[in-house]
This record gives C-alpha cells, sequence and structure tokens, in this order.
C-alpha cells in the first residue's frame, strides 16, 4: 500500500509544478484599491440603514443598487450607536449622527456629525455635538433632517428633555437650539422651519430665519387622540403634505408647506369587510411614497394592541388624491419595512422577517430578487432625495 501511495506522489510532481509555474505568472493586483460612485446615481439606489443591534458599535449605512443584476453592494458608512443618516441634495455629502465613547462601550462620550463625500464614501470632516443630547432612537429618520434647500441641518435631542439643534451646514457651525418641551421629532415645514408632535396629539411649529435663528413658533390644538387611535410617528411626503397612517388604518393629512401647518382632516385606508376583519398597519418603517403620489402602506390582518410593530405579509397601495386603493401587493415574504425608489418605474424593497431584502416591481407587486447579506438588521430604508 506504501508503495502505491509513492507512486501517486511520483507522478503527481509534474503536475504540482506547472499548476506552481502558472500561479508564478499572475501577477499581484496593486493594493489599495479606490472605486467611485458616479456622481448622479440612478433612481435604483438606495441606502440601507443597518442598526445592527448585536454590534451596535458597528452600524453602517449600506448603499445599493437594487436594479442590478450583480454586484449591488456599492459601498458603506458607519453608522454607530443608534445613528442617523440622511443625503444631501445641495452638496455631493451624506451626513451621519452618531455617538461614540471613549472605551467603546463604555467612558466619555463624543456625539458627532460625520460628514461623507458622496462619491468616494469617505469621512471629509466632522462638527462635534456638544452636551450629550443627541436622541438615540433605533433608526429614524425624523431625528435628523435638512430644510432650507439643505442649508441648515436640524438634529433632535433627548435627555429627556427635548430640543432640535440647528447647524449651517456651510460654516459647518451649530448657530441654534430650539426648546420644545414634551415634543419629540422633526417634520419638514415651511421654507425653513421643522414641526413635532407632542405628547397630547398637538403639533409644535417652528420657523427659522435666514441666519438659522428661531423667527416664530406655534402650537396647533391636537389633530388626533392618542389614547383611543395614535398616528405612526414616521410619516410619508408628497408635495410638503405629510401623511401619518394611525393604528386602526387611518391617514391623518397635514399640510407642511407653509410655515403654519394645516389639519387637512383623515380618511380610512379599509373597506367595511376589512375593517370587521380588523387589518392594520404595522412594522417598523410601515409607509412609503412615489414621486406620482401613492401610497405604500405595509398590513396585517387580525391586528389588535400592541401588534402596530409586528409587519405584515401585504402591501397596499393608494392613490392620495382620490383615497382609492390602486393595488393589494401580496408579499413572497413577512415584511417589516417598506421603501421605493425615485423615478417613473419604482422598485418597492421590503425588509424581510429574516432581515434580507425583498425586490419587488412597484406598479405590478412582481417579485424580482432577494437581496441577501447586504446587512444584518436594514430596518430603515432610504431612498434617493432629489
Amino acid at each position: 500500500m506504501a508503495r502505491v501511495d509513492s507512486l501517486r506522489s511520483f507522478f503527481a510532481w509534474p503536475l504540482m509544478l506547472a499548476a506552481c509555474s502558472l500561479q508564478a505568472e499572475i501577477q499581484p493586483e496593486p493594493l489599495p484599491v479606490y472605486e467611485t460612485l458616479p456622481k448622479q446615481l440612478p433612481d435604483s439606489v438606495l441606502f440601507a440603514h443597518d442598526a445592527n443591534f448585536e454590534a451596535l458599535v458597528a452600524g453602517r449605512v449600506v448603499a445599493i443598487d437594487l436594479a442590478k443584476q450583480s454586484r449591488r453592494y456599492l459601498g458603506a458608512m458607519d453608522a454607530a450607536q443608534f445613528a442617523s443618516f440622511i443625503q444631501s441634495t445641495r452638496k455631493p455629502e451624506l451626513y451621519v449622527a452618531e455617538t461614540h465613547y471613549s472605551r467603546t462601550t463604555r467612558g466619555e462620550r463624543t456625539d458627532v456629525i460625520s460628514i461623507y463625500d458622496a462619491e468616494s464614501l469617505k469621512q471629509d470632516g466632522e462638527i462635534i455635538l456638544p452636551g450629550n443630547k443627541r436622541g438615540q432612537v433605533v433608526s429614524h429618520r425624523y431625528t435628523f433632517r435638512l430644510v432650507d434647500n439643505d442649508r441648515f441641518l436640524l438634529v433632535f435631542n433627548f435627555t429627556p428633555a427635548a430640543s432640535v439643534s440647528v447647524i449651517d451646514m456651510d460654516s459647518r457651525e451649530i448657530v441654534e437650539e430650539v426648546q420644545m418641551p414634551g415634543c419629540g421629532l422633526i417634520y419638514p415645514t415651511g421654507k425653513r422651519g421643522f414641526s413635532s408632535f407632542c405628547s397630547n396629539g398637538a403639533m409644535y411649529s417652528a420657523q427659522l430665519d435666514a441666519n438659522g435663528k428661531l423667527s416664530e413658533q406655534q402650537k396647533l390644538p391636537p389633530l388626533f387622540s392618542v389614547d383611543e387611535d395614535p398616528l405612526f410617528d414616521k410619516p410619508v411626503f408628497h408635495k410638503g403634505v405629510a401623511y401619518f397612517p394611525s393604528y386602526k388604518s387611518l391617514v391623518q393629512v397635514v399640510d407642511l408647506s407653509a410655515a403654519k401647518p394645516k389639519d387637512l382632516g383623515s380618511w380610512s385606508l379599509l373597506s367595511e369587510q376589512e375593517l370587521k376583519d380588523n387589518w392594520r398597519p404595522g412594522g417598523w418603517q410601515i409607509a412609503t411614497m412615489d414621486d406620482a403620489g401613492h401610497l405604500y402602506v405595509l398590513m396585517h390582518k387580525d391586528g389588535k394592541d400592541g401588534t402596530h410593530k409586528s409587519g405584515g405579509p401585504e402591501v397596499w397601495v393608494y392613490d392620495v388624491n382620490t383615497q382609492k386603493r390602486l393595488q393589494k401587493i401580496v408579499l413572497k415574504n413577512w415584511g417589516v419595512s417598506i421603501e421605493v425608489t425615485r423615478g417613473k418605474d419604482p422598485l418597492l424593497a421590503v425588509t424581510n422577517g429574516d432581515m434580507q431584502i425583498d425586490v419587488y416591481q412597484a406598479n405590478n407587486g412582481q417579485w424580482k430578487t432577494m437581496v441577501g447579506g447586504a446587512a444584518a438588521m436594514p430596518l430603515s430604508l432610504h431612498a434617493l432625495r432629489k
């Protein structure tokens, strides 16, 4: 037996030497290798915010092209400790509000706005936020907004005192802090302002002057009952009008295009039979809006108190002008968060229960593909801002 093994080894040597000779001809790749994104990203690009609950210090924001057949993953940016993300339309920049500790998970805290170049995804600067008061909320887009043609960046603070820091992105300096006791989050309002819902259902609204200083503020009477039918705090916008789905399937409409918010009433997502079957919205990012003014809502049957974060098996699509449903999209997998891409032929991205991203053709609901492994927990999805 040993002689047979020796013969095999003897005859294998020429093949091994030939393989080594071929390997020697392969030239090593030059390192480092840098690639950049195009100045104008295609409408099919999505930013997936990976909250990464199992390692919060290693959260990130991943750029993905949903329309590509391969190499969909375009790049990523760090986003530590319940970060917030937004893309600028005024400059080729991406902003991440994040928190760091001197001993990784403990020690001295530093809140910072990290500024990334939109083409290289390299960090291009940072703005230190003093006071250790940045609101650390699970990947929520309305803790971090841009107003006034993206000149001013607004950061939600919570200690639990609530306020909004105003940053001039030309000078990269904090120019104002607006106090708003009992209210929370940031909904862009008018040319240079924001609104927030308060604990009793009232809406606080503020406007800034050309230098970013508080110029006026007001508080509207309660728009809804926080006890009988709360609103989800993640509205979607179309032409300056905000659409807030409620836990019990109403849509509260608020015009935020002018300095003073205007209550436009509410309408129901349900037919009489669907009301009896207790269909309700649910999930983390439960609604989105395409460029044509179509509202997409993630829905589930047999809803009850506590199912507002459960997700759902269907996405219902409405024309917000007629308040009529256009289609029902039955999902291949249970959905948790949804977003549609930009353009006339949008794609619907759905973060499923396994934390992968299912991609559908939005106009007919046809499942196209699944983007797997791009992020550990892509709860918040961001279409391009234009």
